[in-house]
């Protein structure tokens, strides 16, 4: 079927079913599904090279909301993830008992903070090193469980199993692969993480990825930095290493003005390679500017100034540019 047609069809059936569930019974109100979005658009300026490019980053929609007070659902879907329409998450929930939940379906696998972000919660207009390329196909089909303990300090933990052949691509395995994940909150305002993943892809062998974070966040101050490490064997049998790692830091200034609400100085230094401890970089780059939040919360609605100057990069794409992005969620 056409993916245009194939498109509306989708959005049909999902306005149908959440029409339907509107003239349902006053006792089936909360579980009337949730519609949402996101939209990033930008303009990035070469710097080096004297060139230009509009582009819309991601359009993404999607659906939420509770069957039952056990069972919950998520789906959604980008029209233009790098130009290319995408099924994102899409997945059934089931929550037995408090502060546990078990999920079935496509979703991110729990491993690493800025990969876990949504596209526009993110501080810059561009991802992080980590998240573009350390973590890349982390998105897959599998089973997954969190559980929160609610105690003096609190701990969230997430253990998935996933067929390590990427998303909407359910493929026969010999063997599931395992990610594992907790964060701890040992002092007010300051986090801890720790990532494993374990397995293999179409393409890697004997995969193992680590990773640890530090965070600390207040009322207005953000300081992040996460570093990751993938170790692997390719298709010709040679031994892989990459790291990635990433400081990054905002601060939010609240102002009284009736059309800006939110001005965000941010800056970020990444890098990553075969051996960033020991000099072997394949990227590196210094990003800082300014965000200006249209919303009393952050991310809702935000433009978004970017300077990329780049000390190294070897990859298409990585030169120096300013960037123009228009942010909005709904």
């Amino acid at each position: 079927m056409n993916k245009k047609w194939l498109f509306i069809l989708s959005i049909f059936i999902l306005f149908n079913g959440y029409s339907q569930n509107t003239d349902s019974t006053t006792n089936k109100n909360q579980y009337i599904p949730a519609l949402d979005g996101s939209l990033k658009t930008k303009v990035e300026f070469d710097t080096e090279h004297g060139k230009m490019r509009f582009e819309v980053r991601n359009a993404r929609f999607g659906t939420k909301g509770n069957v039952n007070q056990y069972v919950g659902y998520r789906a959604e879907i980008d029209l233009s993830d790098e130009g290319k329409i995408r099924m994102l998450d899409a997945f059934v929930k089931i929550t037995p008992i408090n502060n546990l939940d078990i999920y079935m379906g496509q979703r991110k696998v729990p491993f690493g903070t800025d990969y876990l972000r949504s596209p526009v919660e993110n501080l810059f207009a561009n991802r992080s090193f980590v998240a573009k390329y350390v973590n890349d196909g982390l998105r897959d089909i599998g089973f997954t469980v969190n559980y929160r303990l609610k105690t003096a300090i609190p701990i969230d933990l997430w253990a998935a199993a996933m067929n390590g052949t990427g998303s909407n691509n359910p493929q026969w395995i010999d063997r599931p692969n395992y990610a594992a994940r907790a964060t701890i909150s040992p002092l007010k305002n300051f986090r801890v993480a720790g990532n494993l993943y374990q397995g293999a892809t179409l393409l890697e062998k004997n995969l193992t990825m680590v990773g640890g974070e530090l965070r600390y966040q207040n009322k207005n101050l953000l300081i992040e930095t996460e570093y990751m490490q993938r170790h692997f064997t390719d298709t010709l049998n040679v031994d892989n290493h990459q790291d990635g790692f990433y400081i990054h830091s905002c601060y939010n200034f609240h102002t009284k003005s009736k059309m800006i609400k939110i001005i965000s100085p941010v800056l970020r230094w990444d890098l990553m390679g075969k051996d960033i401890f020991y000099g072997d970089k394949s990227a590196e780059r210094i990003t800082g500017g300014v965000n200006f939040g249209f919303d009393v919360k952050q991310f809702m609605s935000e433009i978004r100034l970017n300077y990329e100057k780049y000390l190294c990069g070897i990859y298409s794409g990585h030169f120096d540019k300013f960037v123009v992005e228009f942010v909005a969620k709904f």
